[in-house]
C-alpha cells in the first residue's frame, strides 16, 4: 500500500509538470496563468488557490502567485488567499517528504551535507524561519530538511505563520502598489532587499558557524 501510495504520488507529480511544460508555463508563466484564470471570473479564487497550494509540485516560488492575486483581487483578499495557499503548500511538503520520500533518506543526507544537517538539527526552527522569510534562499528546501531533522507539524506550521506572513504581506503591498504607486513600489522593494539581506546573512552566519 505504501508503494502504491509513493508511485501515485510520482505520477501526480509528472503528470502536473508535463501539462506546464506543454503549455509553456515556465516561460511567461505569470502572463499565462494570470490570462487563464481570467478566463474563468466565477472560479477563479479558488483555481488560484489549488494552483498554489500545489506549487510544490511545480518548482514555481510562491512569489508569483502573490504577484498574480495581486494583480486580479484586493489586498485583504490577496493576503489572506495566498498565506492560505502557502501554508497549505508547505504542510503538503511536509507530508510529501515524511511519507512519500521517507525518513530513511535522512541518513544519505547526513553523509552528503554532515555541516548543513547538524545546523538544521540544533538551530531548526531559526533556520526554518530564515528560510522562508527570504526570497534569496531557497525556502522548500530548506522546509524538506528541517522535516528531515524531526520537526513536529505544530512547530513547523507555527514556524511558517510567524515567519512567512509578514513577507507576504510585503510582497501582497508591492504587487498592488505597482499598480498605483511608483513610490510606494519602490519604497516595499527597498525594504524587501534589505530584509533579504539580513536575512541571507544571518542564514549565512548561522551555516558557517
Amino acid at each position: 500500500m505504501n508503494k502504491l501510495f509513493k508511485i501515485i504520488i510520482c505520477l501526480f507529480w509528472l503528470v502536473i509538470i508535463f501539462i506546464f511544460f506543454k503549455h509553456q508555463l515556465y516561460n511567461d508563466g505569470i502572463a499565462k496563468i494570470t490570462m487563464f484564470l481570467k478566463t474563468y471570473p466565477e472560479y477563479s479564487r479558488i483555481l488560484l488557490f489549488i494552483i498554489a497550494s500545489f506549487r510544490i509540485f511545480t518548482f514555481v516560488p510562491f512569489t508569483v502567485f502573490i504577484i498574480i492575486s495581486s494583480m486580479l483581487f484586493g489586498p485583504v483578499e490577496t493576503f489572506f488567499l495566498t498565506t492560505t495557499a502557502n501554508l497549505v503548500s508547505e504542510v503538503l511538503l511536509f507530508f510529501f517528504a515524511k511519507f512519500t520520500i521517507g525518513m530513511k533518506y535522512q541518513d544519505k543526507i547526513i553523509e552528503k551535507y554532515p555541516k548543513i544537517y547538524n545546523v538544521i538539527e540544533r538551530n531548526n526552527t531559526q533556520i526554518l524561519a530564515l528560510g522562508v522569510s527570504s526570497p534569496v534562499i531557497p525556502s522548500d528546501v530548506v522546509c524538506f530538511l528541517s522535516v528531515l531533522t524531526g520537526i513536529s507539524l505544530k512547530k513547523y506550521i507555527l514556524t511558517i505563520l510567524l515567519a512567512d506572513t509578514p513577507i507576504i504581506l510585503l510582497y501582497t503591498c508591492l504587487g498592488i502598489s505597482s499598480k498605483y504607486s511608483i513610490s510606494v513600489f519602490i519604497a516595499t522593494s527597498i525594504v524587501i532587499a534589505i530584509i533579504s539581506y539580513f536575512n541571507y546573512k544571518d542564514w549565512k552566519n548561522k551555516i558557517q558557524s
